[in-house]
Formats: structure tokens, C-alpha cells, sequence
């Protein structure tokens, strides 16, 4: 892509040209009328003339003037230029050579040297429409694009549809329409195609306008229909089917208000696969509900974006935001745009947080460009910590991409004393597997995960983290690991091996009344059991309840008259992983 670059001009020509330079033109004061037939041909030249220690920099001025130049720095620049022993000069392109080898032959010369072009690093694109983009300069998107232009990575636009037209040929890859429940995601309101070319708008190709993120993909997903709605289920579909399709970053310029469990549990989702989500804080600024919460934008791990007006940190009139107190709007952007109509063939300024979020999306995803390996936390962090000023009614102020692609992540893992249950205990059955005393310095825990002999089994995002692990048809020696993520992506990993025994001891009767006798006095009920890990205990059994209870095998004992009038008789008996037999049932009548 061609690109032009705003220039800042501390110089006027580089050293080749000075060296290169050497025709008799005459050089023309700068008080006088150039000569408009060698004007172009003999343009200034400013060289740098470093002087030995101790020399007065102006020394030289007769020797300077012999060859019709002129001393620029007067005052104030030639006092801090006398600080380095230098000073600069001005001098005919025909005439530079000449000047250049008196002046090295100066005895109290020490160098010279061409004064150098230098250039501000902003790289802004040569699309048209970009004049009319302040919104970018707002939050210093050409500092940001002299380090990146963005990469492949995909941004979900879960909206009314995108519309793969103009500056987005070519920047919009297969998508999912849920409103019609097909593959379509064609836009047939405009509001995502509007939303998804501040994103991803191919800048810096002479036509259209530029988006935040040049090279990104959009991941198109239809969840609201040509008004312009649709429900917190087809949102939350629609949150999970980018996540699984790739997006890195999703943005949502939807919402309203009342909080939704599923609307939670699909966020939460995205988190867990360290997706970052930003949504717009709402247009209720002005009313009485300008301080109420809106979703999904008040749920946590959502970046909530704000507006702002053109050209200000200012809170734009129509922004949502904190009430005194309150901390759910995280950040601000421009929110008074302009972007690409669904026909890709227009431009138009639109109003709202709508489009503050995608600025902040594409914002994200030049940071994942920049840093691949962070996750949606790291991102979130990137753009919290690095606004440029405060901004009334959000917790860290205006975004500043420039700043953002600069920010760390965490590295330190998170902590835990050890795994529940404890090394080598001996279990049976369903095991409920959790580390123990679990934290985390900064970013806080995402999810722990459950491996058995190396194969994943399941996972936990809820303290205390516990995973289940239905250890049925196991015997023997069993190796759990259990990772624990921050979310940061870093990673804790805790080893445990245990003995898991599933078979049932051997229990039975070894004397007794016989079967269907009456009984009377004082009845006693002897028994055995026996297991390859040991038995833990016993337990005489009456019509179905536990009656007594032995750790030896001593025999049990009852009064006849204290049973029932029939009264059924078992020994139930536990080994020390806690499996269960019960013994031979006897039937009694007194």
C-alpha cells in the first residue's frame, strides 16, 4: 500500500545531495527575488559546523560569507548549539562543495556535516476521506500506525451484518446470520457495515477512508435485525459462534438495560478463551436513565466504551457513564464519526457510543497484532492503563492506540498450596479434584483445568474450582494435573498421583440364626469381609438401616425384643477407598 507521512523539517537535504551538488550557479540572499530560472536547480543547503572546544562558534562567519552563505542560528538556537560547539549554515546547492572544503580546512573546524531531514513518526494513510477522520488523530492512531497497521487478526462485528463492500473488499471472511439462520450475514440496516469499517477499512490505498486496524479480518455476525434489534439469546449465539470461529476480539455497539444470566455465561465464555469483548456504554446521556447500566457492556471483563466529543476528552452530551461512585465505563472514544455506508460507495458522520466502540476494537486488535501471544485480558490491560487524559464519568479516560501498543502484560503465574485430594490417597467413584489456596497477583484466575494420565477431563471458572473426575472402571495408580490460568495466560501446573480402587469388598454372614427362624434373647451376627486395600468398617443392617457400627469384626449383637416383629438382617461392609457390599440378606420373625 502507498503511503505519505507527515513530516516535521529540521533539515533541508541529505548528505548526498550536498556532496553531489557542485554547479556555479549564484546563490540568491533570501531577502531578494530568486531567480525563478535556477531557483528549482539551487535550492539551499543547510550544513551543521561543529567546532573545536574552546572556539567561538560565530569565528567563522567571514570565511562563511566568502562563499555566500549565512549563519541561521541567532539567539536562543545558537546558545544551545554553543552548548555542542556548533552552529549552522545556509549555503547555494552550486556553491556547497566549495563551502564544505574551505570549512574542513579551517584549522578550528572540527566537522561538518549535512543538517539532516527527520521525520515525526505518524504514518498517515493517503486515503481521501481521512482528512475527515479526526476521530483517528483523537486517540494518535498515525503515531500508532508507524508501528502497525494491523495483521490477520480476526474481529467479530456481532451486529445487523456487514456488508463486504468498498474499503472492506477483501477484509470480511465467512460469517453466520442468526436472525435468518443462514451464512449470509449481508447488512440490510448499515449499522454494521458502518461499525465494521472503523475497524477494518483498508487504509493507506489512495481511495475511501482508513479504518482503525488495516489488515484485520471482520468476522461478520448477524444477530439483530433491519430495525436494529434482536435478543439477548441470538446476541449470546452469536458471541459463542465468533469465539469458536477465531475471533480474537469481539465487538458489540448493542445493548440495554437489566443484566442477563446468559448474556453473562456467553462473556464469560469468550473470557475463558481469552477472546477480549468491548461494547458500547449507551446514548442515554441527557436523561434520566444517563447513569443506569447497560448490558452487555456493565458486565465484567467487558472493556465499556464511552464518547466523546470531536477534538476533545470531553464526555460527548448523548455518552452513558459512571454515576458518582459507580465504576462499569471503563474508557472513551471518539463518538461523533465518519465511516462507510453499507453500499461501500458513501461516507456519512453518524453519532453515538455505537461507533466509540469500535474505535477501541480495532485499537485492541492492532495491540494482538503487535503482541500475538496476549490474551483478551492482556488486551484489556493494554488499553486501560495507557489512556492519554481522564475523561468525566469513566474510570481510566481516552484511549491513546500509541501508547496502548507500548503496555506489558503479566508474566508471574498464579499461586496454590497444593492439590485436594492429598498425594496417594486411595478413592473411589466421582473425585472432586481442586487446588487448594489458589491466587493470583494481578490479573486474577480464569479457569483451572483437569488432566487424568494426560487427557483433559474438565474445567472450572467459579472459586473454588473444583473439577469432578467420575473415576469409574480405574483401579490402580492414577495421575491427575491440574492447571491453573490467570488470565493473562499464564499458568500454574500442580502434579498429584492417587490410588483409585473401584472394586467392591467381599462381605458375608459366617454365623447366625438360620434363615427364616424365630428368634428371641439376645441374637448374634458374626461375619468376615476382605479387600486388596483393607476394609474400613462395618455395619449391621436392620429392615434397610444402619443399626451398628464396627471397625473390627467382632460379632453384632441386638435383643430380639427390641426389632420389629420381622425384621430383616445384613452386614454391610466398607474397604478404605469407601466401596460399599452389602452381605446376604437373613429374615427374621419373633
Amino acid at each position: 500500500m502507498k503511503l505519505t507521512k507527515r513530516r516535521v523539517t529540521v533539515g533541508l537535504i541529505s548528505a548526498a545531495v550536498v556532496v553531489g551538488m557542485t554547479s556555479a550557479t549564484t546563490w540568491a540572499l533570501a531577502s531578494e527575488k530568486p531567480n525563478t530560472t535556477t531557483a528549482a536547480a539551487d535550492k539551499p543547503i543547510r550544513l551543521v559546523v561543529g567546532y573545536k572546544h574552546g572556539v567561538n562558534p560565530t569565528s567563522g562567519d567571514a570565511k562563511i560569507a566568502a562563499f555566500g552563505a549565512r549563519r541561521t542560528a541567532t539567539g536562543a538556537a545558537q546558545a544551545a548549539l554553543g552548548e555542542l560547539d556548533a552552529t549552522t549554515v545556509e549555503v547555494s546547492s552550486s556553491r556547497s562543495a566549495a563551502a564544505i572544503a574551505s570549512l574542513k580546512s579551517d584549522p578550528n573546524v572540527a566537522w561538518v556535516e549535512a543538517d539532516t531531514v527527520r521525520k515525526a513518526f505518524d504514518r498517515t494513510p493517503n486515503d481521501p476521506e481521512f482528512i475527515r477522520q479526526p476521530e483517528m488523530r483523537d486517540v494518535k492512531l498515525p503515531a500508532a500506525w508507524d508501528t502497525t497497521t494491523g495483521s490477520a487478526v480476526k474481529v467479530a462485528v456481532v451486529d445487523t451484518g456487514v456488508t463486504a463492500a468498498g474499503d472492506l473488499q477483501g477484509a470480511v471472511t465467512a460469517g453466520y446470520d442468526f436472525i435468518n439462520n443462514d451464512s449470509s450475514p449481508t447488512d440490510d440496516q448499515g449499522h454494521g457495515t458502518f461499525v465494521a469499517a472503523l475497524i477494518a477499512a483498508r487504509g493507506g490505498n489512495g481511495s475511501g477512508m482508513a479504518g482503525v486496524c488495516w489488515s484485520c479480518q471482520i468476522i461478520p455476525v448477524k444477530v439483530l435485525n433491519h430495525k436494529g434489534e434482536g435478543t439477548s439469546s441470538t446476541v449470546a449465539k452469536g458471541i459463542v459462534w465468533a469465539v469458536q470461529h477465531g475471533a480474537k476480539v469481539i465487538n458489540l455497539s448493542l445493548g440495554g438495560p437489566g443484566s442477563s444470566k446468559l448474556l453473562s455465561d456467553a462473556v464469560a465464555y469468550a473470557n475463558m478463551n481469552s477472546v477480549l469483548v468491548v461494547a458500547a456504554a449507551g446514548n442515554e446521556g441527557g436523561y434520566s436513565t444517563e447513569f443506569d447500566r447497560q448490558y452487555p457492556a456493565a458486565l465484567g471483563d467487558v472493556v465499556a466504551v464511552a464518547a466523546t466529543s470531536t477534538g476533545t476528552t470531553s464526555l460527548a452530551p448523548f455518552s452513558s457513564s459512571n454515576a458518582p461512585g459507580d465504576r462499569w465505563v471503563d474508557v472513551a472514544a471518539p463518538g461523533i464519526v465518519r465511516s462507510m455506508t453499507r453500499t461501500g460507495r458513501g461516507y456519512v458522520y453518524e453519532q453515538g457510543t455505537s461507533f466509540s466502540s469500535p474505535i477501541v476494537a480495532g485499537i485492541a486488535a492492532l495491540v494482538k497484532s503487535r503482541n500475538p501471544n496476549y490474551t483478551g485480558w492482556s488486551l484489556m490491560n493494554a488499553i486501560q492503563s495507557s489512556t492519554s487524559a481522564p475523561v468525566s464519568g469513566t474510570n481510566y479516560g481516552m484511549v491513546d492506540a500509541s501508547a496502548a501498543l507500548g503496555v506489558g502484560t503479566e508474566t508471574t503465574p498464579p499461586t496454590s498450596s497444593g492439590v485436594s485430594p492429598g498425594d496417594n490417597s486411595l478413592l473411589h467413584g466421582t473425585i472432586a479434584v481442586r487446588p487448594v489456596n489458589v491466587a493470583d497477583n494481578r490479573s486474577g484466575i480464569r479457569n483451572v483445568t483437569l488432566h487424568v494420565d494426560g487427557v483433559y477431563k474438565g474445567y472450572s471458572r467459579t472459586a473454588p474450582y473444583t473439577i469432578n473426575y467420575n473415576s469409574a472402571g480405574r483401579n490402580g495408580t492414577v495421575k491427575l494435573q491440574v492447571r491453573v490460568y490467570d488470565k493473562a495466560g499464564n499458568v500454574l501446573v500442580l502434579d498429584r498421583t492417587i490410588r483409585v480402587d473401584n472394586v467392591a469388598p467381599a462381605v458375608r454372614i459366617t454365623s447366625a440364626p438360620k434363615n427364616g427362624a424365630k428368634i428371641s434373647g439376645r441374637v448374634s451376627i458374626g461375619y468376615t469381609g476382605s479387600d486388596a486395600n483393607g476394609m474400613k468398617l462395618f455395619q449391621l443392617i436392620l429392615n434397610g438401616k444402619v443399626a451398628q457400627t464396627h471397625t473390627g469384626t467382632s460379632p453384632f449383637v441386638f435383643g430380639a425384643s427390641a426389632v420389629p416383629k420381622n425384621v430383616t438382617v445384613q452386614v454391610r461392609g466398607y474397604d478404605k477407598a469407601n466401596n460399599a457390599k452389602d452381605s446376604t440378606k437373613f429374615s427374621y420373625h419373633r
